[in-house]
């Protein structure tokens, strides 16, 4: 219950602060970056759904918005049949539930995103950044067998205007990296590519690959900057799946553990202090934390979704027990550890997360609770 309190009082007081307005970054022309203090970000915007999220966070005035994936759904869905002849669920389904869309679908659902009125006013204040999830890679759970993959990965950079000669339109994945603020108070953003290398779930193999480690090592090992966000479309620390299984699975980095164990090995032996997780996609929100991943405990701040909650799953009359049943599901089926402390919180609500210089502050709060 106090972690659910101090969850609370992090979304209230992060929406309260005040700091400047302007921004800066690495890839920007200003030669006197200024100090970013507002960072929001979110995932799961239903593009043919309504969007009222964008008004709070446009009031937020963020200087800096990340897309945290399926930033748009591009994918198609049959409807649930369990049975007849067309059937879409269980063990005996004969036909996909999901099925991609065409290259001229998927870019007409970006601009219907892009257009939103409110999210257009979002771009005009703040510098938009992100990556990608499954829907917006093409298909749902989909990893680097998918084919159309390098025809999202164009439309991706085009919804996010990226330059035509970015390193991003030439190499394989839309991984990436942001240095933000004046030397002293910098703030690094590292996006993650969690879909275009990834092997098939269940084989415990790669979520990166090979050429994006050795990125990740390199960016991690570079100079220091006081605060650094790495951003994972799929949720870091929570094991939610290990509990949920064999019912269902939510994709995470705990499906595949032997790459979980040398990113945080990876982290560690960098020396790097400043370092958090940011994810998105299951529809819901939680603040995890992981006390054996580092010199220090490492967090993940998991904000899902923009348009999208775990409540709108199911029918209006159990949405009530679904947020009993995340809210009453114990940390410890969440962060599994025979030697380390854990917690873990969640709001089943749809709203952004919006980091600011308070973060830390509540975060050593959410620490020492």
């Amino acid at each position: 219950m106090a972690a659910c309190i101090i969850w609370q009082r992090f979304l209230h007081l992060l929406v309260l602060f005040e700091a400047a307005s302007s921004f800066s970054s690495s890839h920007g022309d200003s030669s006197h970056p200024a100090v970013v203090s507002r960072i929001a970000f979110g995932s799961c915007s239903n593009q043919s759904a309504p969007q009222p999220i964008w008004d709070a966070i446009v009031d937020f005035d963020p200087q800096v918005f990340v897309w945290l994936g399926d930033n748009i759904y591009g994918d198609n869905k049959h409807p649930f049949r369990l049975l007849g002849k067309e059937r879409t669920i269980g063990p005996w389904k004969n036909m996909p539930r999901f099925f991609p869309s065409t290259e001229e679908e998927m870019r007409r659902r970006y601009q219907l995103a892009k257009s939103n009125p409110g999210y257009s006013k979002l771009r005009r204040t703040a510098q938009v950044i992100g990556t990608w999830d499954d829907h917006d890679y093409g298909l749902n759970d989909a990893g680097k067998e998918f084919s159309g993959k390098n025809i999202s990965q164009r439309l991706l950079l085009d919804f996010l205007d990226e330059a035509e000669d970015s390193p991003r339109r030439q190499q394989a994945g839309v991984y990436t990296s942001y240095l933000f603020g004046p030397k002293g108070k910098q703030v690094k953003v590292i996006l993650l590519d969690t879909r275009f290398h990834r092997d098939p779930l269940f084989s415990d193999g790669t979520i990166l690959g090979d050429s994006q480690w050795q990125w990740l090592e390199k960016e991690l090992n570079s100079p220091g900057s006081e605060i650094t966000i790495i951003a994972s479309s799929i949720q870091v620390i929570s094991n939610l799946s290990a509990t949920t299984g064999p019912l269902f699975y939510t994709e995470s980095w705990g499906r595949f553990p032997k790459e979980r164990e040398r990113l945080y090995r990876l982290i560690k032996d960098s020396k790097r202090s400043g370092i958090f997780f940011i994810s998105g996609d299951v529809h819901f929100g939680e603040v995890t934390r992981y006390d054996c991943g580092a010199q220090y405990p490492l967090y993940d701040i998991t904000s899902s979704g923009l348009t999208q909650a775990i409540e709108k799953v199911v029918p209006p009359p159990l949405a009530v027990i679904t947020r009993a049943i995340a809210w009453l599901t114990p940390t410890t089926m969440r962060v599994f550890s025979v030697t380390c402390r854990y917690r873990s919180c969640t709001y089943g609500m749809t709203a952004p997360m919006i980091i600011s210089k308070v973060s830390y502050l509540l975060i050593a709060w959410f620490y020492y609770m």
